[in-house]
């Protein structure tokens, strides 16, 4: 009777640890099968923002918040861009360039986008940097890769080009968000940036006041030695009363010395362009 009992319990261990071990089989099989969508997404966002995701009135407003914990912070000045002071030239091609900062940032991934003040995508994006960046978002932004997450430092920049659409709205803001993550393989304790720049499109007044304010020349009159003061890369003609050009050049300094004693003595128009502006002044050599 008693050795019965003790191959029934004998039995009854192996059954129940055979049932424990199915269990926890099950239990591990459920989990893993579960955790499958979360790992594709870290993986996946580590390639790249999903798109719709850089803060903008065209996205909802939707940040790298709506993946990683925490509320975006917003930071200024964090897109730089080539687009002149008085604005774009619609149809002209411009580079973008984006930068995040975060102390002890172990990935820095970021969306950048473009749209006008109804939140409708504006221009086209070109990569030029194939092996860091990407398009995303339907090709209307633009996205970190795998190999462009890695920050050199506490920072990361990521440039691309922008051609302004043609026609082109008065404004056009530029949106971007960055997540800075800190390595764990998880979504929890990154840290979320957004920024802005709005710039303003090009018409001639705008350029031509714009080289009125940043032109000047002295002393005038002159008895023959003229300082010409101008934005780099602006040219300038001297041209006489019967309307021939004297002397043409371009300003690559930010002072430039010209002598005229060479010229007769009267009346001549310093012309000076720039990024379609125009500005005539008057100069008398006496």
């Amino acid at each position: 009777m008693g050795y019965y009992f003790s191959e029934s319990y004998s039995l009854f261990l192996m059954s129940l640890n055979k049932y424990k071990t199915n269990l926890m089989k099950r239990i591990y099989n459920i989990f893993f099968v579960l955790s499958i969508p979360f790992i594709l997404v870290l993986y996946s966002y580590n390639d790249g923002s999903p798109g719709g995701k850089t803060g903008s009135m065209g996205d909802g407003g939707a940040t790298c918040t709506g993946c990683h914990t925490g509320s975006a912070q917003s930071q200024p000045n964090w897109i730089e861009t080539t687009i002149p002071e008085f604005g774009f030239i619609a149809g002209d091609t411009y580079t973008i360039t984006a930068t995040g900062t975060h102390q002890g940032v172990v990935k820095f991934g970021f969306e950048l986008t473009a749209e006008d003040g109804f939140g409708n995508k504006m221009g086209t994006f070109t990569i030029t940097e194939p092996t860091r960046t990407k398009l995303c978002n339907a090709n209307k932004a633009v996205t970190h890769t795998a190999n462009g997450n890695v920050p050199n430092g506490n920072s990361n920049s990521w440039s691309m080009d922008w051609t302004a659409p043609d026609p082109a709205p008065d404004l056009i803001k530029f949106y971007a968000a960055f997540n800075a993550g800190n390595g764990d393989g998880t979504s929890n304790n990154d840290v979320v940036f957004q920024t802005e720049l709005t710039v303003s499109q090009f018409h001639t007044n705008i350029a031509d006041n714009y080289l009125e304010e940043n032109t000047s020349f002295f002393p005038n009159p002159t008895s023959g030695a003229v300082t010409i003061e101008a934005p780099m890369g602006s040219n300038f003609q001297i041209i006489d009363i019967n309307g021939k050009v004297i002397l043409n050049s371009t300003i690559i300094k930010p002072k430039t010395n010209i002598n005229l004693n060479h010229l007769d003595r009267g009346m001549y128009i310093i012309q000076h362009s720039y990024q379609g502006g125009l500005s005539n002044n008057k100069i008398i050599l006496n």
